[in-house]
């Protein structure tokens, strides 16, 4: 399949956060070596030390020329979506129109509860603020009377540049997937195989029938962990911290990683690709000394085999 697009993403600091200037060097590097776009973690309350995404992303849009930039994904529902609105349509302003936005209901329910807002409100909460973003980006005087928002006479300036910013869901439920049907520009899972890619992407195609939209398969993007090092053994050892926590076995996150030699991330990759998926995000599994070592590889090792 043409057209295969690789991004990198960040988040998850489990070996310390990086140094603001190596944060800069890290995105304009991956857009030296070709990435197509960068990726922010969104966290609120959080284990491990983590930074506000929308102060990176004004900081990653003046190093940057081309690179687009996106939440993976946002807690839309912990946020004002008004406020969100103006928030990221500023960003496309000072970026020249490079933002995509990605959301969801909220993986951690810590940063519903800081937030005021209650668990079990979340999925109406995204589906009311998905409809607020959408408004606010293309129409003006905008009001809107709903279970968890209500406004009169909304108006914000600048709109995304080339109107509202697509819309990515993220998340693998068959709830996720009606809702990405239903409300979704794109689709956007985590820690999944190939086959399972495959077959929830023909669930999203045919929920988008039973309602009569057709839903792209190209728009669609998979994030997965990744270190590549010729030493296997090792690698994994580094992506050790990464991994704790997940209810799976060491054989099922296996399946969901990219890790080892170049030449093996690609066959696992290009699993992918024969599944129908041709958008990726590489979020590098590694101390912070390592991250620019890996995004050359991800640039150079990798990438070419599927421009």
């Amino acid at each position: 399949m043409n057209g295969v697009k690789i991004g990198i993403g960040f988040g998850q600091w489990k070996y310390g956060l990086p140094e603001p200037q190596l944060l800069c060097e890290a995105a304009e590097y991956a857009e030296s070596v070709g990435l197509d776009s960068l990726w922010l973690s969104d966290h609120i309350v959080t284990r491990n030390p983590t930074l506000d995404i929308t102060c990176l992303f004004a900081m990653i849009a003046a190093r940057t020329k081309k690179l687009k930039m996106g939440p993976s994904v946002l807690t839309l529902p912990a946020r004002s979506p008004v406020q969100v609105a103006k928030t990221y349509a500023t960003l496309d302003y000072i970026s020249g129109g490079r933002m995509i936005m990605a959301v969801g209901s909220g993986s951690d329910v810590r940063d519903l509860e800081a937030c005021g807002i209650a668990p079990q409100e979340r999925a109406k909460r995204l589906e009311e603020g998905i409809e607020i973003l959408r408004k606010l980006w293309t129409e003006t005087d905008v009001s809107y009377h709903g279970k968890f928002y209500q406004f009169e006479h909304v108006n914000i300036e600048p709109k995304p540049k080339k109107g509202a910013l697509d819309i990515w869901i993220g998340g693998k439920s068959d709830a996720i997937l009606k809702r990405t049907a239903r409300m979704g520009d794109g689709w956007f899972p985590a820690l999944t195989t190939p086959q399972e890619f495959k077959t929830d992407m023909d669930k999203l195609i045919g929920y988008g029938a039973e309602i009569g939209r057709t839903m792209n398969p190209r728009e669609a993007g998979v994030l997965l962990l990744t270190h590549v090092s010729d030493d296997r053994e090792a690698a994994w050892k580094t992506v050790a911290p990464f991994l704790r926590g997940l209810p799976m076995s060491p054989e099922a996150v296996a399946e969901r990683c990219i890790v080892g030699p170049a030449e093996e991330c690609v066959e696992k990759l290009q699993r992918f690709v024969e599944a129908g998926c041709v958008k990726f995000v590489l979020r590098p599994a590694c101390p912070t000394n390592e991250i620019l070592s890996q995004i050359e590889l991800y640039g150079k090792a990798i990438l070419p085999h599927f421009s």
